[in-house]
């Protein structure tokens, strides 16, 4: 088995994103159609007027989905507390983002939260160094799209897309930061790049530094040095193919109940894993399930375990 056939056995959950009273404008529309790939979710508008009449508009190229009534009650909306909205009507909604499950609404940001996030982010910004993992807020409208199976597209083919990859990744390690323990598993196709890269290079040296068992995998092309971590290298397509980032807390994955999403990851575990299926196609998943990030981390152990580079 492969790291590509191990996300094939992985079930996708079916989720949808819809954007109750945009605002903003369209462009800000188009980056979120496009942030989240080309199958994985899809992304529609929903317009509520004065007389709660519920009206359509379409969200880009992403279709249609079919969402009950009961999902945009006011209710529903303002007793959630996943959900940043405490109007007297839906009308009164304004740029909210909500995340949705068998017209079940499982949490909700705002587009501003989005933006900040995500939509308006440049990769340059963790390469550098200039944004830390501790300035990642991730909106739960993305940290609940674990388990949905996706295919995202590197550069030129789009502009955005791997930059979820990027922010997932440094979700997860700011878990592991926070942690200040357990095992954090690293890949980077090439080990070179925690030496090109000031900000990835920084990152696992407070990792590393912080009390985490920290291993990194990849093409030994220039392996980096005087980093407190196991380095393991290879040449098959699991080295050269894979982008995985993997925390596991000291006891082992588990499911947690936890206020916050980090919390979440920091005490029950969190991983990343993708494979570039295509130059400069990525098919993977990112998961909180103990049993995935167990299935996961033993297969990196059992398979890339070679030290040393």
């Amino acid at each position: 088995m492969t790291l590509e056939q191990l996300v094939d056995r992985f079930e996708s959950a079916e989720r949808s994103i819809v954007v109750v009273n945009r605002s903003d404008p369209d462009p800000v529309r188009d980056m979120l159609v496009e942030t989240f790939g080309d199958d994985a979710v899809r992304v529609t508008e929903r317009r509520v007027g004065e007389r709660g009449i519920a009206e359509w508009s379409g969200a880009g190229a992403s279709g249609f989905v079919d969402v009950a009534d009961g999902v945009l009650d006011v209710d529903t909306l303002r007793d959630h507390d996943g959900v940043p909205f405490e109007g007297d009507r839906v009308a009164d909604a304004e740029n909210l983002v909500l995340l949705v499950d068998d017209n079940e609404v499982i949490a909700g940001s705002t587009l501003e939260a989005l933006s900040d996030a995500i939509l308006f982010v440049n990769s340059d910004l963790y390469i550098t160094n200039a944004r830390s993992p501790e300035d990642l807020e991730l909106p739960s409208v993305i940290t609940g799209l674990d388990d949905t199976v996706f295919t995202l597209r590197g550069y030129p083919e789009s502009n955005r897309q791997k930059l979820l990859l990027i922010t997932i990744s440094r979700f997860i390690e700011r878990a592991a930061l926070t942690a200040g323990g357990g095992t954090l598993r690293s890949s980077f196709q090439r080990l070179s790049r925690l030496e090109d890269e000031l900000g990835t290079r920084r990152v696992y040296e407070r990792v590393a530094d912080g009390g985490v068992d920290a291993h990194l995998y990849g093409v030994p092309d220039d392996p980096p040095t005087g980093l407190e971590a196991t380095i393991h290298g290879g040449r098959s397509s699991d080295f050269t193919d894979s982008w995985f980032v993997v925390f596991e807390p000291p006891g082992g994955p588990a499911s947690v109940d936890a206020e916050t999403d980090l919390a979440r990851g920091v005490n029950g575990g969190v991983g990343l894993l993708a494979v570039e299926t295509k130059p400069r196609i990525w098919h993977g998943v990112w998961t909180f399930d103990p049993d995935r990030l167990r299935a996961i981390s033993r297969y990196i152990r059992r398979n890339l375990s070679t030290a040393g580079g």
